[in-house]
């Protein structure tokens, strides 16, 4: 994971970090097990674990009409299969965490459980020098009390306790669905890390306390860094919280690349402004010489200069050249009132430019492509009826037509504008 990546954690209803404050910019979030749907689930050999694991977390879900985007974690092979670890974000039930990162302005790479984090950072102070035996695990939190019930290295079930909840009736159903997960085994031992109220659970097994030792929540988002290094590791990005990750990273990109060629340009403009200038002053300089002198060789040197100034004088109009013509077409782009997309992509782009007696004739030919037909008819007629730039503009023969595959559904066109510069762009 890159450096400048951080790790947030959703707690009691805000962000925290490991730092002393929020970065705005990328960053790993990690919720408590409350915020997520998480079960155990066995996958045969050949399925594939996300669709095995998606009717069952549909199942659990409060929110039965929403798709959830599931992620799986494999915590074991078999000759039989793999064991995973599903889970997926409810996205009608996180609307307050994205508010909270909109005020902070972050942007979520992806999602893992906090839980999971802590999990990695106490691993080696879990097993008490026992292994190959089952044992329960209770990590506190400021929104719920994550339970883990792990065979030696295995998670057999996983959930999450309210504050409020009955901790003893939780403890009974996890053990059950352990042992229909896992198999019957004796419950060896029961691990309370910090500040657990672990009271009443000595008839279930030896309760044993483990001190973190250091600050949980600290040690929690460092395992969930560790975790983000992997890419095989639980990510419960929903579908839409991608999208706008993908978008912004785009802004950020096109935000470095106009700044670029705004440079380009201004150099552009130097050459194409300061050469004429620089050559104009040699121009009347050697005119000065040649009437100080009256030579014929200084006259010849001055003619050739004047040649030369003509020469550039006549390609540093560039009024109607490559970029001024994009830049008339991009202003008749048809933008979504909505959304403030444009409706129309431009996918080739091919510019002619030829001097002839009565100025320069140039044509631009561009391919595009859109949703919907009307916005490639609506966005030829504004080049061709509203634009001052071109003097025609239409579809070449093809049309616009439907495309097909997998891109099918949506429409393309090839376009041809024409105009005339006049001598003032020779």
């Amino acid at each position: 994971m890159a450096e400048s990546i951080q790790v947030v954690a959703f707690m009691g209803g805000e962000l925290r970090a490991a730092g002393p404050e929020l970065v705005p910019g990328e960053a790993v979030l990690a919720l408590p097990l409350s915020r997520l749907i998480a079960k155990m689930v066995r996958v045969a050999e050949g399925e594939d674990p996300v669709a095995v694991a998606s009717p069952v977390l549909a199942a659990l879900s409060p929110f039965p009409d929403e798709p959830l985007t599931v992620s799986c974690e494999t915590v074991r092979e078999t000759d039989r299969g793999r064991v995973v670890l599903a889970a997926a974000l409810p996205e009608s039930a996180s609307d307050d965490i994205a508010d909270a990162l909109d005020a902070a302005k972050l942007s979520v790479t992806r999602i893992d459980a906090l839980a999971l984090g802590e999990l990695r950072g106490l691993w080696s102070k879990l097993s008490g020098g026992r292994t190959d035996v089952r044992r329960l695990v209770l990590l506190s939190g400021a929104d719920c009390l994550s339970l883990f019930v792990l065979d030696d290295d295995q998670p057999t079930a996983v959930r999450a306790i309210a504050p409020e909840g009955d901790l003893r009736r939780e403890v009974v159903l996890s053990l059950l669905e352990a042992e229909d997960f896992g198999g019957p085994n004796a419950l060896a031992e029961i691990v309370a890390v910090g500040d657990v109220a672990a009271d009443g659970l000595e008839a279930f097994a030896p309760v044993r306390r483990v001190d973190p030792g250091v600050d949980a929540t600290a040690m929690a988002l460092a395992g969930v860094a560790e975790r983000a290094a992997d890419p095989s590791s639980l990510d419960v990005l929903p579908a839409a919280w991608r999208e706008v990750l993908e978008e912004t990273r785009f802004k950020a990109k096109l935000k470095k690349f106009l700044a670029v060629s705004g440079g380009i340009w201004a150099l552009v403009m130097l050459v194409l402004f300061g050469v004429p200038f620089a050559f104009g002053l040699l121009t009347d300089y050697q005119r000065g010489l040649s009437r100080e002198k009256g030579h014929a060789s200084e006259y010849r040197k001055v003619v050739a200069t004047r040649e030369k100034v003509k020469l550039v004088q006549k390609y540093s109009d560039h009024s109607h050249g490559l970029l001024e013509t994009m830049k008339a077409v991009s202003e008749w782009l048809p933008v979504d009132p909505e959304t403030g997309k444009a409706e129309v992509v431009l996918t080739t782009w091919t510019y002619n430019r030829k001097s002839g007696d009565e100025g320069v004739e140039a044509t631009v030919e561009f391919e595009c492509e859109s949703d919907s037909d009307e916005a490639l008819y609506t966005f030829q007629e504004d080049l061709e009826k509203k634009s001052e730039f071109f003097t025609s503009a239409r579809f070449d023969a093809n049309g616009v037509r439907e495309t097909s595959g997998r891109s099918s559904g949506r429409w393309k066109a090839k376009l041809v504008c024409g105009y005339r510069a006049g001598e003032e762009a020779r």
